[in-house]
C-alpha cells in the first residue's frame, strides 16, 4: 500500500501555470494558494484527479474571480484568491477549491432549471439542492460562452469523474464571498474497510464510512407513508426504510422488522435505514472492478472474494438511495433494477 501511495502535489504542481494563464485572458488578478500537496492518496485516484481539478479552476476563475474594477467597487482587493486544500479526514482525503468571487446566484440558478424544464421537488429547496443544479449535463447560467467556460458541458462530468473514484462532491456558496466545492475521496481504491453483511443466502459489503449506526428495529418504529415507501422513525427523526430482499429480489430469511437489522447510513447529508437479516462482521476488503468483463451494476460499485473463495457485491450508498428514490415503493419497481446473473 505504501508503494501504491503518492502526493497530491504532484497534480497540484501543474496548476499555478493554469492559474497565471487564466488571469492573463480574463484580465484579471488571481492568486492561488495550495495547502497540503503532501496529503497522500492511490496513484490510480491521483491520476484522474487531474481534469476535475482544472476545470473547477476555470470555472473559478472565468465565472468566480470578478474583475480588479467589480471587486474594488464591492470593496475588496483587486487580486482575487483562489485556495485548493487537501487534507486527511478519517478514513477519507478532502479537497477543498475555493474562491473569494461573486458566489453563485441560486435565484438564478433556480430560475434557470425551471426553464429548462428540470424537476425539482418542492419539499426539497435547499441551498445544497439548488447548488447542485449546475451537476446537471448541459446546465449553464452563463451570458456569455468564452474559451474557458460557459457552454454547460463539464461540471456533469467532474461529477462523473468523482463518483467513479467513489468520491463525492458538495457545493457551499455565499453571494458576493465566494463558493467553495469540496471534494470527499477514499484513500485508496484497492482496500476497503467494509462490514459484510447477510441478506438471505447472499453476503455483500458496506463501506464502512458510509455507516452511522445500525439498530434491531421494533415493529412499531416502522410505518408504511402512503406514497412514500416504509418510514422508520429513529430518534424523532423519520428514515426511509430500503428492505435490500425486496429490492435485490431476494429470499430473506423474514420480512418481519424484529427479525433483522437496520443499518443506518448517510448520503449527501441524508439518512436512509437498510433493513438486512445478519451482520457478520468488519474486515478488509480488495475492490475487484465489475465493469471490465461485466456490464454495470446497479447498487454495486464492485466486488470482492471473501476468505471462503465466495464473491461478494461491495454495495454502493449514493446508487441504492438513488434506487430507492425513483420508486416509492422499492418493492414495486424491481425491473432492471439489479441483475444476479
Amino acid at each position: 500500500m505504501g508503494i501504491r501511495m503518492m502526493p497530491v502535489g504532484s497534480i497540484f504542481a501543474r496548476l499555478p501555470r493554469l492559474v497565471r494563464d487564466l488571469a492573463a485572458s480574463t484580465g484579471k488578478e488571481i492568486a492561488l494558494e495550495i495547502k497540503g500537496e503532501e496529503t497522500e492518496l492511490d496513484k490510480s485516484v491521483v491520476e484522474r484527479l487531474g481534469d476535475p481539478l482544472m476545470h473547477l479552476l476555470r470555472n473559478a476563475a472565468d465565472h468566480g474571480i470578478e474583475t480588479p474594477a467589480e471587486r474594488t467597487a464591492a470593496g475588496k482587493p483587486a487580486a482575487g484568491t483562489i485556495r485548493l486544500h487537501a487534507r486527511h479526514q478519517g478514513g477519507s482525503v478532502v479537497l477543498e477549491i475555493s474562491d473569494d468571487g461573486r458566489g453563485l446566484d441560486r435565484d438564478r440558478i433556480f430560475a434557470k432549471a425551471l426553464e429548462r424544464g428540470i424537476a425539482i421537488d418542492s419539499e426539497d429547496l435547499s441551498d445544497e439542492r439548488i447548488y447542485g443544479l449546475v451537476f446537471e449535463p448541459g446546465f449553464s447560467t452563463a451570458e456569455t460562452v468564452t474559451d474557458i467556460s460557459g457552454r454547460g458541458v463539464g461540471m456533469d462530468v467532474v461529477k462523473r469523474s468523482v463518483e467513479g473514484l467513489n468520491g463525492t462532491i458538495a457545493i457551499a456558496s455565499k453571494p458576493g464571498q465566494g463558493v467553495t466545492f469540496r471534494i470527499k475521496l477514499p484513500l485508496t481504491l484497492a482496500i476497503l474497510d467494509g462490514l459484510l453483511l447477510r441478506v438471505g443466502p447472499e453476503r455483500y459489503v458496506l463501506p464502512l464510512i458510509s455507516i452511522m449506526e445500525s439498530i434491531a428495529p421494533r415493529l412499531d418504529q416502522i410505518s408504511q407513508v402512503a406514497g412514500r415507501g416504509e418510514v422508520i422513525v429513529l430518534r424523532g427523526e423519520p428514515l426511509a426504510v430500503v428492505r435490500l430482499s425486496r429490492l435485490f429480489q431476494i429470499h430473506s430469511d423474514d420480512e418481519e422488522a424484529n427479525h433483522g437489522l437496520a443499518v443506518i447510513v448517510e448520503h449527501r447529508g441524508k439518512r436512509l435505514a437498510l433493513l438486512v437479516d445478519e451482520l457478520l462482521g468488519q474486515q478488509q476488503v480488495v475492490i475487484k472492478s465489475l465493469e471490465t468483463h461485466f456490464r454495470k451494476v446497479d447498487g454495486a460499485v464492485g466486488a470482492t472474494i471473501l476468505g471462503d473463495g465466495q464473491p461478494a457485491l461491495i454495495l454502493d450508498v449514493a446508487a441504492i438511495a438513488q434506487m430507492a428514490k425513483s420508486s416509492a415503493n422499492p418493492a414495486g419497481a424491481q425491473e432492471n433494477l439489479y441483475a444476479r446473473n
